[in-house]
């Protein structure tokens, strides 16, 4: 008994020892593992972005007072006077362009505004000479061509047809030869008998003959072809030329019997007329057509050659072309003016007292330090963005006022935006939420057709501008959400957030992520989600700090807790998504 018990004390600490060493074994291969994570924000997308309604408007912030400064691709700036973050004056001296450049800029838009006024003047005349066109509708009637009557054609005598009673060996035949392309014609009416010795002559010359057959008024009804080389004696006998077919008294429609004997084959093709000997079909003199004699058309130009309809589409297309030139004009006329000014010392000044929020380099600079291009992540991007008019601005200088939002809106929405109406605004690039008040509409149109989803597209948009009641997360000229408050939800500053949906593990009825916490060490964090997005995106309400967290794919067998983590910027995607 007590070695039973000695050897199962050995065997536990022998299990014990194994066990203990095995869990040595895989804490040590653990703590070489390494796992990626992802910062939250650069995958997470605001909630409010997969929730468009008709209210919803893409827009971007802009300065409420600010002066803009754009330059073009070809001139080129010699010097920066300011800084970004720095105060200036009205008057103070922001840049100096290079006067070579301003002097040939300056004779490129001389030359544009002269060219301009040379198309208005063409198009001008164009019109007047459009508006001149007589319609088609007054054009003169004009004389009808005289057609000469046509020579009257030869009358083809037809030759009398006569019928025979009978068929028998002795007949002569109207004509032909008896060959299958010219077989021996024979005229019948419907109560003529074809007798038994006509068909052993026919088989006897082993010739082939046409019974056509006529009607009471010499109508062709159908004829019989009958070759003798397939007569067979043994069963010939007299028949009628009607045997083998109905026809009908009343309407003389004619139909196969399909309990009659077909004695040859039965043809409904109208044969060729025949024309007696001798007859002369040929006129005495060659029959030549004359020659219709045409009215000359005089040569009207370009009158009568469009309608009154076309006419007044071409004249209206024209005055458009005309007010788009005119505006072209006075669009180069002050650039012309501009251009002038910055002639005299190339100096561009502050027209306003600010702040400078964004500055360009000198050419010198620019050329010394290469460009480098900040990409958003994609999946922070808008796809249905256009750029903002601060996106090509060399320099801002945003002055008292505050920043604002600026969005397109249909002109059949505006009557529910008047002055003070509140906005919410939320940032595509960071999910920052605040509301903005609705300051003032633009009098004209930014466009004559709509380019918004679910707008009519034949209305116009208008540019609205709303104060930022918060701007501390916004940045000139990114892009945001713009929506109107529906059911109370003015003031409500949504935490939730989209993610892939790969990146979310489900267990039971619950939802955890995988995430490096302050040492570095995955841990699973547990989070309410809501909606699920097409089976690609889950929503996340909770659980998540956006600005913060690091999370990994969590698939894999290195993803356990504890594992270490290091960071990363690409986000994983299943090659199917």
């Amino acid at each position: 008994m007590k070695k039973a018990i000695i050897a199962l004390l050995c065997l536990a600490l022998l299990c014990g020892g194994g066990y203990f060493g095995y869990r040595q074994y895989e804490k040590s291969r653990d703590e070489k593992k390494i796992v990626d994570v992802v910062p939250v924000n650069l995958m997470a997308q605001p909630a409010g972005m997969f929730e468009y309604t008709d209210s919803n408007m893409w827009g971007y912030i802009s300065a409420a007072n600010a002066q803009k400064v754009y330059v073009d691709t070809n001139k080129l700036v010699k010097e920066v006077f300011v800084e970004q973050g720095q105060e200036v004056k009205k008057g103070d001296t922001i840049l100096e362009y290079d006067m070579t450049v301003v002097e040939l800029e300056l004779a490129q838009k001389e030359n544009q505004v002269h060219v301009i006024e040379q198309d208005i003047k063409m198009a001008q005349k164009e019109l007047a000479e459009i508006r001149g066109y007589r319609p088609s509708e007054d054009m003169p009637a004009q004389p009808e061509p005289e057609i000469p009557e046509l020579p009257e054609e030869p009358e083809i005598p037809v030759q009398e047809i006569v019928v025979a009673n009978e068929l028998t060996g002795a007949i002569q035949p109207v004509s032909g030869s008896g060959t299958a392309a010219d077989p021996f014609i024979f005229n019948c009416g419907t109560k003529t008998v074809v007798r038994k010795a006509f068909m052993a002559a026919l088989s006897g010359m082993k010739r082939t003959a046409a019974l056509r057959v006529y009607d009471e008024d010499s109508s062709f009804l159908y004829q019989w072809i009958i070759s003798g080389e397939q007569i067979k004696l043994a069963e010939a006998d007299d028949w009628n030329v009607t045997d083998g077919v109905n026809i009908d008294p009343e309407n003389g429609s004619i139909s196969i019997d399909p309990e009659g004997v077909l004695h040859g084959q039965l043809s409904f093709a109208m044969p060729e007329p025949e024309i007696p000997e001798g007859a002369d079909l040929m006129p005495d003199e060659p029959v030549v057509m004359p020659e219709p004699e045409i009215p000359e058309v005089p040569d009207y130009g370009n009158d009568y050659m469009y309608s009154r309809k076309e006419l007044d589409r071409m004249i209206a297309s024209q005055e458009s072309q005309i007010k788009d030139l005119e505006i072209n004009l006075k669009t180069a006329q002050l650039a012309l003016e501009t251009a002038k000014k910055q002639k005299s010392d190339g100096k561009v000044v502050a027209t306003i007292d600010g702040v400078v929020k964004k500055i360009g380099k000198s050419a010198a600079e620019a050329d010394a330090e290469p460009e480098q291009e900040q990409e958003q992540p994609e999946e922070m991007q808008d796809p249905f963005a256009e750029p903002s008019e601060d996106d090509n601005a060399f320099a801002i200088i945003e002055g008292a006022g505050g920043v604002e939002v600026v969005c397109e809106v249909p002109e059949l929405q505006l009557a529910e935006l008047p002055a003070g109406t509140i906005l919410n605004v939320q940032s595509y690039q960071n999910g920052a939420f605040t509301e903005a008040e609705v300051t003032s509409v633009e009098d004209e149109p930014s466009s004559y057709s709509a380019n918004m989803w679910q707008a009519n597209p034949n209305s116009s948009m208008y540019k609205l501008h709303a104060k930022l009641m918060d701007s501390t997360d916004f940045v000139i000229g990114n892009g945001v959400d713009v929506s109107v408050p529906q059911n109370g939800e003015s003031g409500k500053k949504s935490s939730a957030v989209v993610l892939p949906i790969h990146y979310i593990r489900q267990e039971g009825g619950d939802y955890y992520v995988m995430k490096a916490d302050e040492n570095d060490r995955l841990v699973k964090q547990y989070v309410s989600v809501g909606k699920n997005y097409w089976g690609y995106y889950i929503e996340v309400t909770g659980g998540l700090d956006v600005k913060n967290d690091r999370i990994c794919f969590p698939f894999g067998t290195d993803v356990k807790e504890g594992v270490k983590t290091q960071d990363s910027t690409e986000v994983l995607y299943p090659s199917n998504y």
